[in-house]
């Protein structure tokens, strides 16, 4: 991502509009249809806690968030067989008060020539979301050409096979119900070819290479705004290592993809999938020299990958390309009368962050991390049951039965060795376990025939601790408005603490986990959204 040009259409993205334009045969008006809808929508949020990192300021009721977003959502048939689909989508937020502070704390200065940047480049943006056609090849087959997005597998929250995009967390983090706002849609040709004699199907992606590089893998807050992880609010991070999209271990250009056969078999739904793709979190090349902080430039003891050195004095941020084995499943149980879902992904080679017995000097002077790269076959996997509670109606009065979901997952390595130090992630110093099982629960009810819908969704980090709870309501005003009510609640036993975590000591005086990340970053939420 480069600062200032998240608003920008770039040019291969319209060069491609160009060519869709030009594959779709010219038809008289009366021949096509079009159709038109979308929505206008306005967020806001305010912090709750006093935030730890932001010395000399009472984050309090502060309002963090005033974003307001228009998507227009567009489909052109052109013939009975060719159908044109564009989404556009185009958001601007105001400067709050607590934005005008995390900016000159340092937030998005990276480039600047004075130390200060403008943090309403990380969340004001206008683009297109996708832009594709869809046209039959034969009797069996169908295309899809142009900027998509594609969901393989079955979860709400952690992904182990939804790995075919990246996603943008900046703006909103892991909570946003609707994950096609967060994802990041990319150029491919998708084709599916159905085989009925088999009851199901082969669906083929190619990605060419032809994305911007801020359409890779999964953007995290490490510009210091609003969803940065404690203690770093304020902190562009990049500005000791950049992203390096080129990296020979992923370079943005690479084609990518992969193949899925779905079918049916005695009323279990399943899908076997191959995918060659970015390795969805950003992972810290470390530099192999010092020179930080008027250090001398001499070996560090990290081993740089994919280039001799890296672009920044401390290392630069990659998204290796990975390969991943996936398998989904799901079915109805009488004897449960609920449904079932299993996801599995045996994902090659994944690529962690390591704590070394001698840290390197970076890694002393900054956080754990800075000490290298180590790849593990990891084996991540879900279990899911949906089921209707009838009980409710008579408890809680709802109009339906209480939709209900828990979801358990676990991230397994394989060949796992507690001396190979693996981390959870870059800057804290929680140590990566053999398996990583988190459970999350969903509770859905209706009322006054859905117009009223309470939910309350709750996660909790079995392995490393803490997790988070999330009870809101969404109310429907009329025909085309809906307000929705959010309180967005987090909690560990263990964080980072900055003030603590300094020279010698910085790569290991923290064991802080997933949701120490997001420490005194309790947040309300509402946002009104009107339907078009």
């Amino acid at each position: 991502m480069n600062k200032g040009k998240r608003s920008s259409v770039p040019s291969r993205v319209l060069a491609m509009a160009a060519a869709l334009a030009a594959i779709t045969p010219a038809v008289q008006a009366e021949e096509s249809s079009l159709k038109v809808d979308g929505y206008l929508r306005q967020e806001l949020s305010w912090n709750l806690l006093n935030w730890a990192d932001t010395p000399g300021y009472d984050d309090r009721r502060k309002l963090s968030m005033f974003r307001t977003t228009v998507r227009v959502n567009s489909e052109w048939k052109a013939t009975d067989d060719i159908t044109v689909v564009g989404k556009f989508r185009a958001t601007r937020e105001t400067k709050t008060d607590f934005l005008r502070h995390l900016e000159k704390m340092g937030a998005n200065n990276y480039g600047s020539t004075n130390g200060r940047g403008d943090i309403m480049d990380l969340y004001n943006e206008a683009e297109i979301r996708e832009l594709y056609v869809d046209f039959p090849l034969g009797d069996r087959t169908k295309v899809r050409f142009g900027k998509q997005q594609v969901a393989w597998g079955e979860t709400d929250f952690f992904a182990a096979n939804d790995l075919v995009h990246g996603f943008n967390l900046t703006w909103r983090s892991f909570l946003e119900p609707a994950n096609e706002e967060l994802r990041k849609p990319n150029i491919m040709a998708k084709i599916n070819v159905d085989v009925p004699e088999l009851d199901g199907g082969v669906e083929v992606l190619i990605r060419p290479g032809w994305d911007r590089t801020k359409d890779i893998g999964t953007e995290i807050d490490i510009y210091g705004g609003r969803w940065s992880s404690q203690p770093y609010a304020g902190v562009d991070f990049r500005n000791i290592d950049p992203y390096d999209y080129k990296n020979k271990e992923g370079n943005y250009r690479k084609v990518t993809g992969g193949v899925r056969w779905s079918g049916v078999a005695k009323d279990i739904n399943y899908s076997l999938s191959y995918l060659n793709t970015f390795y969805p979190s950003p992972i810290l090349n470390a530099s192999s020299t010092l020179g930080l902080f008027g250090m001398p430039t001499t070996p560090s003891g990290a081993t740089t990958v994919g280039r001799s050195n890296t672009a920044g004095v401390a290392g630069d941020i990659i998204y290796p390309i990975v390969d991943v084995f996936g398998l989904t499943a799901s079915g109805y149980s009488n004897l449960a009368d609920a449904v079932f879902s299993t996801e599995i992904a045996v994902i090659k080679d994944a690529p962690y962050q390591i704590l070394a017995a001698t840290p390197t000097p970076i890694s002393q002077a900054v956080a754990p991390g800075f000490d290298g790269i180590k790849r593990k076959d990891v084996l991540a996997w879900m279990l899911r049951m949906d089921k209707n509670i009838a009980a409710t109606q008579t408890w809680l009065g709802t109009e339906k039965p209480m939709f209900f979901s828990m979801q358990l997952f676990d991230k397994w390595i394989q060949d796992y060795k507690r001396e190979d130090g693996l981390l959870n992630s870059v800057g804290w110093g929680g140590r990566t376990k053999e398996h990583s099982f988190l459970l999350t629960g969903i509770f859905s009810l209706s009322y006054d025939n859905g117009r009223v819908r309470p939910e309350f969704v709750i996660g909790r980090d079995i392995t490393y601790g803490g997790g988070f709870a999330v009870p809101s309501v969404t109310m429907e005003l009329s025909k085309s408005l809906r307000w929705k009510v959010e309180y967005d609640k987090f909690w560990s036993d263990k964080w980072r603490d900055g003030t603590q975590c300094t020279y010698p000591n910085a790569a290991s005086c923290d064991n802080s986990g997933l949701f120490g990340y997001f420490h005194k970053r309790d947040q309300l939420y509402t946002s009104l959204t009107y339907l078009f």
